[in-house]
């Protein structure tokens, strides 16, 4: 439809054709187009196009929009039934690429098609070119849209460009298909398509015409180059005009925007036809999107007019599933246009909920030019911007770190963005007053100017006050950390700007009444935040304030900090030494000398010493490495350094970690050295402590001490040479080496793999060399050790004097460095380190070192540190011979076997400490594991079962029928080259195996869980122990036969329960499941084993005189993990001995022994397994509590050696299930035992572990057990009667077992704080809670808390004695309470 247009006059169609035939509008100026290109074959090549031609097919579509479409793409007359998909042409209209389909119906080739296409898009630009052109004159734009706006007026009217509709609920279902077809052949359908068409083709026209008047403009504007700037910038600002017959065109086609919308969305007619139209629209609303775009970039006249429904489209656009950043970019570029909504008016929520969604539309985020679209949304309206911040805040929570910078950058752009606003405004108004311009227009202009400035003022404000200050105080304030935490980084922008002038007014204007009563908030996490705040924005002050007012503020900031760092709570105190070091090293030559001393005070004296908290510790570390990143304090922190340098072997490894930090940046300043804070020797020993105990030799720590080090004992250089490198590492390996396994532990992540390898070539030489000294001290033949290594003498050594302590360590430092870079050797580019690796090691270099060392092993005395030493040799030749083939390594696998055979058929005590799971796990690596797993089969099945017939059905049967089966290696290397080894041997090997002592043992162990025929062989091997244990448990006396299967039952028990553990952990399911196999073994000992003992007890106390001392609790107590791997690394055996389960000291064993040993075994691996569960199980509790009843029994040996391991167990559940049954159950069974000494110490012991857990909850459950059991024993005592324990004191009551667990409690500030407040709110009237009470008074030591408790009930006591004492009694009553309460 036409838009009046207030006082403009609108001339007809006829009238704008005469103007146009006075002005020579008929044959006019033509456009000559580009000849065509020779390889066209095209027939609708054209030359000249004239202005008559356009008018004419404008004309001529006032009937049928059909003239212009074949104005714009001239094609042969199609058929009725193709004219709509050979209009397909019109896509380059539409189409960035300029695609088309050509479809002439003859089969012409490719060539033809391109030409067709190109000579459209030609005829297309001409078109445009001709509208575009300066001698297209007014009266010709009249003519030309006066006559397209009586076609477009046709159009829209009568609807034609809206497709028809099929109603499918009138037609039957089976002619649906039919009626859809027909409707394609409609001619209203072909009306529509051309028509939507026809309005596309118009809204180019447009955008041409107004192209070209810009183009004309822009000319003028550069002819007046002499005018004034401040003239170019009125005529800038002035709004062009346009003639009102394209006006009218326009403002019909941006009307037309939602209608396109709402029929694509809305169109129910067949499904071709609308998938074409709908095409054809969208691209239609391109055209006219990009019409109304151009209008408003002109700044031509009534420019609002064509944004009303611009502007909501572009945003549904933006904000669609499938949009792209051309969407967001079209409506950044228009986002001015919001300005001129009322945002008052209801009428626009819809629209201000669809902005408020660009806010945390990932589209909008990503790309820089939704980043300003959302930022403009705060400087629309002042009353807007909470609701933007709200949208934004809601997404703060939670959100990635590029979506924080995101909104930073939103916010920081926005506010900078109406400071600049407010400013030039000022300057505008400046420069009307002295550009001299009339009075009147001056005054109007400046009060516009200043209504401007005033409006932008109040967004400003609103900003600072509702948004950012918001953000300030919630990064302060928030409950959540990551709220805190989220909020400082949105506000990270300001703080590092900060210097800015205008940036650092607006955060003295907002943080200033937020900030010092941050950091005198009486929550510790809002004074820590408070801190962190302190630094980022420091000095707080207004930059138009004078220096008194900037000390005043350095002077109020100290004073935060040093109250910051004197704070009770130790989160406050870090947060302040990292805010002090912030300040001081940002701003260390503006704060006063006399500040800088107290604060570095504060640091190095007081928290660096700080007893009571690690983390202030470490943080005072990395205050003072912050601090040494600034050049000016290094005069000052020099001497200082050696103090902090102390804690390197701080208990806590964040500390150390800190400290480790602290030197790697002090070895990076020039001028300074590192070992002069910390001595190399206390370096080496502090990396020498981080392989042992708890520490990880490859954690954080350690690896940080081996980059430290790495230039010391490998340097780098052109003037470095091996020889400097190996004589350095051989006096690492001597001076210490223990901190050289960690060191080459962590070799591979500081140095490459091609310097690895060839220090472990030098180092093999060197070993090489030293074997061959040796030898020759012992005038052995050395020729072998000459061939396998002859360049040998190339590398001088300087060790000092042989031993067997640094051969050991270089064997072992070559085996870690080797197996630090063995995975990288297999990667593409290491290619050469590897050869040059297999090379050295190739040949009868192994074998001689091999046979060498064990040829000593066997003239050592076993337990000294020689044959220590021995072994690790031994070990790591083995482990680096696993690396290679077993082709590379001449005559080593016959001397593997030789040395098992030789072991089983010796019984010195050589043989019997050997640790020969390394020869096992290698013979496993080349391919031999079906013989090894069938050897230790056989041998373990051969010890306990002797001349037992096996039945012959049975799966290890069948196994070892198949193996046998086999065809005979071809180096004939077959099950007969393996001994039948003794039960000490295979015992031993797999306790090492399943401890993991060696890589290679973790290997083997691995390789035969993921074997079911090997695990099977091994653990019906191993269960075969139980049947022994059954007959010994029969034959009552043991046998001669059966003393010797004795010593070997626990561990072979153990050894299979460990297994089945390791087979379910592999599973993978967490928690970890309770197979069959472990329900089986666990129901035995209580079905079996429990009352076998307990009847040959009740028959016969033979183990009055009995040393089972042997048979001890858990060692090393297996702490749980959460994957699937669980036990790669647990120790399984006691150092320095094979069997933790029994040790002969008696030669008076008995059949009762054999049930305690099997019994221990069957407990230890239960408990394990519940550490490696994390999670309770009723099953094993059940059981666990029915295996407590041999602690009733009345041989104290049975109790001294079941005590311990059940008592462990009990705290296990306790600890990962808040589980105290089995703890209870154990204090019930004790009840009536007199306890000895013994008992005595394991009940200190266990009562110790429980009232250190740290869980408030865990230990009252402890205590909750321990009143319940209490209250038991006081029942069973008063039925019994016994008028003898009336005057009893109440320890004796519970008896002397109950009595030490009472004690031990009592002892306790938080254990007797607990027990009252568990036995506060039981019955009142009972006789437990009084006496309990009345301990609790006397034996606990006072808190606060436990004097309130014990208050109350003495108040209770005096108002019970009140209401039944005589009114006499009254002062005996208070006289009882005073006493109490004291």
């Amino acid at each position: 439809m036409a838009v009046p247009r207030g006082k403009r006059s609108t001339k007809t169609t006829k009238e704008a054709a005469t103007n146009d035939s006075d002005n020579g509008g008929g044959g006019g100026v033509g456009v000559v187009l580009p000849p065509p290109t020779p390889t066209s074959t095209t027939k609708s090549a054209i030359a000249v196009l004239a202005h008559a031609d356009i008018f004419a097919a404008i004309e001529s579509s006032v009937i049928t929009p059909r003239p212009l479409l074949d104005l714009f793409y001239p094609l042969p007359p199609p058929s009725r039934h193709h004219r709509a998909r050979d209009y397909d042409v019109d896509d380059s209209l539409y189409d960035d690429e300029h695609e088309l389909e050509h479809d002439d119906g003859g089969g012409n080739d490719d060539n033809v098609g391109a030409a067709g296409r190109t000579t459209t898009n030609r005829r297309r630009d001409a078109i445009l070119e001709v509208v575009r052109d300066a001698g297209f004159n007014r009266a010709r734009s009249r003519r030309l849209f006066g006559g397209m706006m009586t076609a477009i007026s046709r159009i829209v009217d009568g609807g034609d460009y809206l497709p028809p509709t099929v109603d499918a609920r009138e037609i039957d279902n089976d002619d649906v298909d039919d009626a859809m077809d027909a409707a394609d052949d409609d001619d209203g359908m072909v009306e529509a398509e051309e028509s939507v068409r026809f309005l596309g083709c118009c809204a180019s026209l447009v955008e041409a015409y107004l192209r070209g008047v810009l183009s004309r403009q822009k000319k003028q504007q550069r002819a007046t180059t002499s005018s004034s700037s401040q003239m170019q910038q009125q005529q800038q600002q002035k709004k062009i005009d346009v003639v009102d017959e394209a006006f009218e065109v326009a403002g019909t086609l941006h009307d037309l925007l939602f209608p396109l919308q709402q029929g694509r969305q809305g169109s129910s007619c067949a499904s071709s036809f609308k998938s074409r139209w709908s095409r054809y629209a969208s691209r239609t609303q391109s055209a006219i999107f990009s019409m109304c775009e151009t209008w408003w970039y002109g700044n031509f006249v009534d420019r609002e007019r064509m944004v009303t429904q611009l502007v909501p489209l572009l945003l549904v656009r933006s904000l669609d599933v499938d949009a792209k950043r051309d969407d967001v970019r079209r409506l950044c570029a228009v986002r001015t246009a919001i300005d001129l909504l009322d945002f008052d008016d209801e009428s626009i929520s819809s629209l201000k909920i669809h902005l408020l969604r660009t806010v945390g539309h990932p589209l909008f985020l990503r790309c820089p030019e939704g980043r300003r679209f959302v930022g403009h949304l705060f400087l629309v309206d002042a009353s807007f911007v909470t609701e933007v911040h709200g949208a934004v805040k809601a997404q703060i929570p939670g959100a990635k770190k590029s979506v924080l910078e995101a909104y930073a950058e939103i916010y920081y752009g926005a506010w900078k963005a109406s400071t600049e606003m407010i400013t030039n405004d000022g300057d505008r108004r400046d420069n009307r007053v002295h550009g001299g311009e009339e009075e009147e227009d001056g005054e109007r202009g400046n009060g516009v100017l200043t209504a401007a400035a005033n409006a932008m003022g109040e967004i400003q404000s609103s900003i600072e006050e509702n948004a950012l200050q918001d953000l300030m105080y919630h990064a302060m304030h928030a409950s959540s950390p990551a709220t805190a935490k989220s909020a400082r980084a949105v506000l990270d922008r300001f703080h590092v700007n900060k210097k800015a002038h205008d940036v650092e007014s607006m955060l003295h204007r907002t943080y200033g009444p937020l900030l010092w009563r941050g950091l005198s908030s009486a929550n510790a996490r809002v004074r820590t935040r408070a801190c962190a705040v302190l630094a980022d924005t420091f000095p707080l002050r207004d930059p138009r304030a004078g220096d008194e007012s900037t000390e005043a503020v350095v002077d109020r900031s100290v004073g935060a900090l040093v109250k910051s760092m004197k704070d009770e709570v130790p989160c406050v105190r870090v947060a302040g030494s990292a805010a002090t070091a912030r300040i001081l090293g940002c701003f260390w030559a503006m704060i006063p000398i006399a500040h800088i001393r107290t604060l570095l005070n504060h640091i190095v004296a007081i928290h660096a010493s700080d007893a009571s908290s690690p983390a202030v510790r470490a943080a005072a570390v990395d205050a003072v490495a912050i601090l040494l990143e600034n050049n000016m304090t290094h005069a000052v922190l020099r001497p200082l350094l050696p103090s902090i340098g102390n804690l390197i072997h701080d208990k806590s490894d964040k500390v150390r970690l800190a400290v480790v930090n602290m030197l790697l940046l002090v070895k990076k300043i020039r001028g300074m050295k590192y070992y002069h804070v910390v001595p190399a020797n206390h370096l080496l020993a502090r990396l020498a402590d981080e392989g042992h105990g708890r520490n990880d030799p490859r954690g954080p720590v350690a690896r940080a001490l081996s980059d430290l080090l790495s230039n010391s004992f490998f340097p780098t250089g052109s003037k470095t040479t091996m020889t400097d490198i190996v004589n350095r590492t051989i006096r690492l390996l001597t001076d210490s080496p223990k901190a050289a396994v960690v060191f080459y532990r962590n070799a591979s992540s500081q140095l490459s793999v091609h310097s690895i390898s060839k220090l472990i070539a030098a180092l093999t030489k060197c070993l090489c060399y030293f074997v061959i000294e040796e030898k020759k001290k012992s005038h052995e033949n050395v020729n072998g050790m000459l061939l396998a290594i002859p360049e040998v003498e190339s590398i001088q050594c300087k060790g000092g004097p042989l031993s067997m302590a640094m051969m050991a360590t270089i064997a072992e430092g070559v085996s870690i460095l080797w197996e630090s870079i063995d995975a990288k050797l297999r990667e593409s580019g290491n290619e050469r380190a590897h050869e040059s690796l297999v090379g050295v090691f190739s040949g009868k270099v192994l074998t001689e070192v091999y046979f060498h060392f064990v040829a000593k092993f066997y003239d050592i005395e076993p337990g000294s540190n020689e044959f220590d030493d021995c072994s690790r040799v031994v070990v790591a030749t083995l482990n680096c011979a696993g690396k290679l083939e077993e082709g590379r390594c001449e005559r080593l696998r016959a001397g593997i076997i030789d040395e098992l055979r030789k072991t089983s058929d010796s019984s010195t005590k050589q043989s019997v400490n050997a640790d020969l799971s390394p020869n096992i796990a290698l013979l496993c690596q080349w391919g031999m594991m079906e013989d090894v797993v069938q050897c230790l089969a056989s041998s373990i099945r051969q010890h306990f079962e002797g001349n037992a017939s096996e039945p012959k059905n049975s799966f290890a049967t069948r196994m070892s029928m198949d193996f046998s089966q086999r065809k005979e290696r071809s180096d004939g290397a077959n099950v007969k080259n393996l001994p039948t080894l003794s039960i000490e041997v295979c015992l031993g090997i797999l306790g090492h195996v399943l401890k993991g002592s060696h890589p290679a043992s973790a290997s083997l162990r691995a390789s035969i869980l993921m074997s079911e025929t090997a695990f099977v062989a091994i653990s019906s091997a191993l269960l075969t122990s139980k049947s022994a244990a059954e007959r010994m448990i029969k034959a009552g006396i043991a046998s001669n036969e059966d003393l010797r299967l004795l010593r070997h039952l626990g561990v072979s028990l153990e050894c299979y329960g460990r297994f089945l553990i390791h087979e379910s952990s592999m599973k993978g399911d967490l928690p970890v499941k309770l197979t069959p196999a472990l329900k089986s073994l666990l129901k035995w000992v209580t079905v079996t084993v429990v009352p076998s003992l307990v009847k040959l007890v009740d028959q016969d106390n033979t183990l009055m005189n009995l040393d089972v001392s042997g048979i001890m609790c858990v060692g090393s107590p297996i702490s749980a993990q959460d994957a699937a791997g669980l036990l790669d690394d647990l120790p399984f055996m006691d150092e320095g001995r094979y069997f933790n389960v029994l040790e002969d000291k008696s030669k008076s064993l008995s059949s009762l022994v054999a049930v305690i040993c099997c019994a221990s075994s069957v407990i230890r691996i239960f408990a394990e397994w519940l550490l490696i569960r994390s999670v309770g199980d009723s099953f094993v509790t059940e059981q666990m509590t029915k295996i407590c009843k041999l602690l009733e029994c009345s041989d104290k040996t049975v109790r001294n050696a079941l005590l311990p391991l059940i008592f462990h167990t009990a705290i296990i559940c306790l600890e990962i299930d808040g589980d105290s049954t089995l703890f209870e159950r154990i204090l019930i069974s004790m009840k009536t035992v007199d306890s000895s000494q013994m008992e005595e110490d394991i009940v200190s012991h266990y009562m110790s572990v429980v009232l250190a857990q740290r869980d408030e909850h865990l230990l009252k459950a402890a205590m909750s057990a321990i009143a319940r059991v209490t209250h038991t024993i006081l029942l069973d005592a008063e039925e019994i009667e016994d008028t003898s324990m009336i005057k009893t004191p109440f320890i004796e009551k519970v008896g002397a077992f109950m009595g030490k667990v009472i004690e031990h409690v009592l002892s306790e500030k938080r254990s007797s704080l607990l027990l009252a407040q568990c036995i506060f709110n039981k019955n009142k009237a009972g006789a437990l809670r009084e006496w309990l009470f009345e301990e609790l008074n006397e034996r606990s030591p006072k808190t606060e808390a436990l004097n309130e408790i014990l208050r109350r009930w003495a108040l209770e006591i005096s108002s019970k004695d009140a209401i039944h004492a005589p009114h006499d009694d009254k002062e005996n009553s208070n006289i009882n309470q005073n006493s109490l309460l004291n």
